[in-house]
């Protein structure tokens, strides 16, 4: 039996939240490996998996804006709601685990804070294979002694697996060492995405979604949790400089506290924008396919944090759509990667000039 522990898990069959872990499971589960799960979520409704998944309350912390933000929030009640959150996760957590230590023969964790951790405290005697992304590495350098909590988990022995060599390298210089010299192994594992969902369409396929859709100019769109770190602002202000003649429509899938910032730039710089909220695996993959380019703006911010891989731009990438990304974190790994442009986040007009130069002129023919 493979216990697997995350903070983020699909809730509902078609949720695009944790969906890289759901794949990881599938994997584990063709393999032959009986699979059970701890995660986050509400206990009631209908979930994906769930007479493999025992559900652990969390309120808001991990699904809707992202447990950093809500950490290092500006208000001090919300950053004392979200360790108290946190807090009481993680404890049930440990009770989960020491029930099934019996019973488990290995591990394997998502986000090494608090997932990881917690199972090399309460199971150090079995196998541990602990992925690292991006936002729980930030978490784990911001935390006090996080240094010496990294350290601690690579004496435990685990197989950490990387989503990008950045990470990898971000996690030994919080070391200050090579994981591999404290006892841990190393791997780099872009995280797995649903390709059966995420696809080329034939050309009708495509032309019959932009008619569902109503896309009859060409259209940008952007997917993630709208947080400072997506960049999302920085898009808006970039369509906003393109002539209005010319200036492309754009959708925003996903669901956070910048919602509100972004309709009112977007008001103000001419843009026009539909946030859709957040969408099921399917309808962000038919999105994709109706779009005519995929932007990822994603920013380093000044506190140091930048995101790891994003699963959303290789999912872009496999349905055929035209991707323009930021070179930030790890993305700059998919340097030549077939329709993807990389730009310096840093470069004046370097986003618009790419967008610019990336759209169609004119009405689709659907339109």
């Amino acid at each position: 039996m493979i216990g697997v522990l995350t903070t983020s898990y699909p809730r509902f069959p078609d949720d695009g939240a944790g969906g890289f872990v759901r794949e990881r499971v599938c994997a584990l589960l063709a393999e032959g490996h009986a699979v059970e799960i701890l995660a986050a979520g509400a206990r009631d409704g209908v979930g994906a998996d769930d007479a493999l998944v025992t559900r652990i309350e969390a309120g808001g912390l991990f699904y809707e804006g992202g447990a950093p933000e809500a950490l290092e929030a500006p208000e001090l009640l919300r950053r004392w709601l979200a360790m108290a959150e946190a807090a009481r996760f993680s404890l049930t957590m440990w009770r989960h685990l020491t029930e099934r230590r019996s019973r488990w023969d290995s591990v394997e964790s998502h986000w090494l804070v608090p997932c990881g951790l917690l199972a090399c405290a309460a199971l150090p005697h079995l196998p541990h294979r602990a992925h690292v992304h991006g936002g729980d590495l930030y978490l784990l350098a911001r935390l006090p002694w996080g240094d010496c909590v990294a350290r601690a988990i690579c004496r435990c022995r685990p197989t950490l697996v990387f989503a990008s060599v950045s990470l990898r390298d971000r996690f030994s210089g919080l070391i200050g060492s090579a994981p591999e010299a404290l006892g841990a192994e190393c791997r780099i594992e872009p995280a797995a995405f649903a390709a059966r969902v995420f696809c080329r369409r034939s050309d009708e396929d495509k032309t019959r979604l932009r008619l569902a859709l109503g896309l009859r100019t060409p259209t940008v769109l952007a997917a993630g949790r709208l947080v400072p770190i997506k960049g999302f602002d920085a898009l808006v202000a970039a369509l906003g400089q393109i002539p209005p003649a010319a200036r492309p429509a754009l959708i925003i899938a996903g669901e956070g506290p910048e919602k509100a910032h972004l309709v009112r730039l977007a008001r103000e710089v001419g843009v026009r924008l539909q946030l859709t909220g957040v969408l099921g695996q399917r309808a962000l993959a038919e999105c994709m396919a109706a779009a005519d380019l995929f932007v990822h703006p994603c920013r380093t911010l000044a506190n140091g944090r930048s995101e790891g891989m994003p699963l959303v731009v290789r999912e872009a990438l496999a349905c055929g759509l035209p991707v323009i990304a930021s070179a930030s974190g790890g993305l700059g790994e998919l340097q030549g990667a077939q329709g993807l442009t990389l730009v310096d986040p840093n470069e004046d007009g370097a986003l618009v000039q790419a967008i610019a130069r990336a759209l169609p002129t004119g009405k689709h023919e659907a339109g």
